[in-house]
């Protein structure tokens, strides 16, 4: 997939839940695990070859999620001017 492609897909979808085996590696993720309910992770994380870390500690993650989507930003940026 073309980096435009792929920077569309993540500017437009963003909020969509995919399936985890498409999920993108060494990039901030939001995961859950959707059961017929969505459960969604406290924090985020990243895709490590078969592995997850926790993106804030880097320490391996035992975790059976089901769903990621790209991790939406505490902040927004905002401009004064």
């Amino acid at each position: 997939m073309s980096w435009a492609r792929r920077l569309l897909s993540r500017v437009f979808g963003a909020g969509e839940w995919r399936e985890i085996a498409t999920a993108p590696f060494d990039c901030e993720l939001e995961l859950a695990v959707i059961d017929g309910q969505i459960g969604v992770l406290d924090v985020s994380y990243l895709r490590h070859g078969d592995d997850w870390l926790d993106a804030d500690t880097l320490r391996p993650a035992k975790i059976s999620a089901t769903h990621w989507r790209y991790r939406r930003p505490t902040n927004i940026p905002m401009c004064c001017c």
